[in-house]
């Protein structure tokens, strides 16, 4: 639900664009939605304010969990728009950062008792990588120490995708999300 989405073009921008492509997809067979209030894609220079964002998606969600059970998943890296998906009816969490663009992320998705998709997300942990800098800045601060960021623009991908998620599943765990409710998204 954004003006600029890479995936649609914005063509779902509008709250009734939006539900007809639902209604679209659902009809087709679509067991899940994922519905997002801001484009993630490459060259994009700021993020949606909070506000903004939940005003984007909230009267989605409750348009569509009117007329369907479908499972919605929100995609959003912060929480405050999460709290307001899920309240609105929204079943899951897509979040990009991997619980490491908010602090609070983790703690709404266990109080929900929602699932949550932890994405791999190299750009979080090599910011200054020159593949991550065509990619906007998500996140309220740093998830890793300079130290971490300095080890991890040299290890392989693979043992970095290692370190991003064990430090990911600790905090959903120290969150209190039930492991049944996680999902790894290699990116």
């Amino acid at each position: 639900v954004t003006p600029d989405s890479f995936s649609d073009g914005g063509q779902f921008f509008a709250l009734e664009q939006a539900l007809q492509q639902a209604r679209k997809l659902i009809a087709e067979g679509a067991s899940t939605l994922d519905i997002g209030g801001e484009s993630t894609r490459p060259g994009r220079s700021s993020y949606v304010e909070i506000e903004e964002e939940i005003q984007r998606v909230v009267p989605v969600i409750k348009a569509i969990r009117k007329e369907s059970d479908v499972l919605i998943s929100i995609d959003t890296w912060k929480s405050q728009v999460a709290e307001a998906a899920l309240a609105a009816g929204a079943n899951l969490v897509n979040d990009i950062t991997g619980l490491m663009g908010d602090e609070k992320m983790a703690h709404v998705v266990a109080k929900a008792g929602a699932k949550v998709v932890i994405m791999f997300n190299p750009v979080m942990a090599r910011p200054q990588h020159p593949s991550s800098l065509i990619f906007p800045h998500f996140g309220f601060g740093q998830a890793f120490t300079e130290e971490e960021l300095a080890d991890f623009e040299t290890l392989p991908i693979e043992d970095l995708m290692e370190a991003f998620f064990i430090r990911a599943l600790s905090r959903a765990e120290e969150a209190g999300i039930a492991p049944e409710n996680i999902l790894l998204d290699p990116g």
